[in-house]
C-alpha cells in the first residue's frame, strides 16, 4: 500500500517522451488514483519531498535505468522547487534537470557558501533516507535560504529532492568564525551582512555598513545593487552613489565589472590592491555574492610571505 502512495507523483514524469506513457497522456491521475489513495501536497512539503523522491525510485524499479535518467535529466520534470538528482555508486550525477552542468562531477565536492561540505553529508544516505539542511542559493526567490533535502539510495544509487525555507537569522545568532582561518572569516562577514538584510532591511543594512565602525581590521563589507551601483562602503564614501563596474584594478584591469559578476553561489576574485596598514600593494582576496539582486563582499590580505622581494 505504501508504494502506491506515490504511483501519481511518478504518472506525472510519464507525461515526457518515455517509451510505454502515452496511455497516461489523457487523464493521467484518473488512470491510477482512486479515491482511497492520500497523495501529499506541497502544504506539507516534507511529506511531498519524500514522495517526489519515491516516485523517481519507482519509476527506476518499473522502467530501468536509461528511462530514468533520460527523464529526470528533461527540464520538463522540474516543478516549481522540486526536482530529483540521481547520483551512480560512484557519487557521480547522472541527472540534474535544474544545473545540467553538474552533470558527472562528484557529489562529494558540492560544498555550500559557508562553506559547509553538503555533498558529502548526501552522500552518506543509505536505504533507510535521511535529511541534511544547508545554505543553498534558492534561484526561485533569488537568494540564499536554507535547503531540506531528502536522500536515500536503492540499488546503489541515490536519489534526491529538496526544499527552500526562508533563511532570517538574528545576526548576532551566527557562530563565530576565527580570523586564523581569514577565507572562511571573509565568508562568515559577507553572510552576517545577508542575515542584517534579512532581518533588519536594505535601509539599516547600508546604514550599519556605511559606518566605519563596521570596519573590523581589514575587513569591512561593501554592497551595491542590481545595476551595481554602490550603496555602502565605510573605507571609501566617495564610491558611494557610483557603478562599481568603473572601479579599476592597479593595472588598469575591469577589477570592479569582475566583481559585478558574482552569482548566488558567490565569487572568489584574486587581485593587486593597496593595503593601507603597510602602505604596499598587496594580494587582495575579496568574495561576493548576490543575494536578492543585490551584492555583498569583502575581502582580505594575503600575507606576503617574509622572504619575498621588495
Amino acid at each position: 500500500m505504501k508504494k502506491n502512495l506515490f504511483i501519481p507523483l511518478m504518472v506525472v514524469f510519464c507525461l515526457f517522451s518515455v517509451p510505454g506513457c502515452e496511455r497516461f497522456r489523457e487523464n493521467p491521475v484518473r488512470t491510477v488514483v482512486t479515491p482511497q489513495i492520500q497523495v501529499p501536497t506541497k502544504d506539507n512539503p516534507e511529506a511531498f519531498t519524500i514522495a517526489y523522491v519515491h516516485a523517481a525510485i519507482y519509476f527506476y524499479q518499473t522502467r530501468g535505468r536509461e528511462a530514468t535518467i533520460s527523464v529526470y535529466n528533461d527540464p520538463l520534470s522540474i516543478d516549481g522547487q522540486w526536482y530529483v538528482f540521481i547520483v551512480d555508486d560512484n557519487d557521480l550525477l547522472v541527472s540534474q534537470a535544474a544545473l545540467p552542468e553538474r552533470i558527472g562531477r562528484d557529489l562529494k565536492d558540492s560544498v555550500g557558501p559557508d562553506g559547509y561540505r553538503v555533498g558529502r553529508e548526501l552522500a552518506k544516505a543509505t536505504e533507510a533516507g535521511h535529511w541534511v539542511e544547508y545554505l543553498w542559493h534558492n534561484p526561485e526567490a533569488n537568494k540564499l535560504q536554507l535547503k531540506r533535502t531528502w536522500v536515500m539510495r536503492h540499488d546503489g544509487y541515490l536519489f534526491g529532492s529538496g526544499y527552500y525555507q526562508p533563511w532570517r537569522p538574528d545576526p548576532a545568532t551566527l557562530p563565530s568564525v576565527s580570523k586564523a582561518d581569514p577565507e572562511a572569516f571573509t565568508v562568515a562577514v559577507v553572510l552576517r551582512a545577508i542575515a542584517h538584510y534579512e532581518f533588519e532591511g536594505l535601509q539599516a543594512t547600508v546604514a550599519y555598513y556605511n559606518d566605519p565602525a563596521s570596519i573590523d581590521g581589514q575587513w569591512y563589507v561593501f554592497i551595491a545593487d542590481a545595476n551595481n551601483i554602490t550603496l555602502a562602503h565605510p573605507v571609501d564614501a566617495d564610491l558611494v552613489g557610483k557603478d562599481m563596474k568603473e572601479n579599476l584594478g592597479l593595472d588598469g584591469s575591469l577589477l570592479g565589472a569582475e566583481i559585478a559578476k558574482a552569482t548566488g553561489g558567490g565569487l572568489w576574485i584574486d587581485y593587486l590592491w593597496p593595503n593601507p596598514a603597510t602602505g604596499k600593494d598587496e594580494l587582495k582576496r575579496t568574495w561576493a555574492i548576490r543575494h536578492d539582486g543585490y551584492l555583498f563582499a569583502s575581502g582580505y590580505y594575503v600575507p606576503t610571505p617574509v622572504n619575498a622581494p621588495n
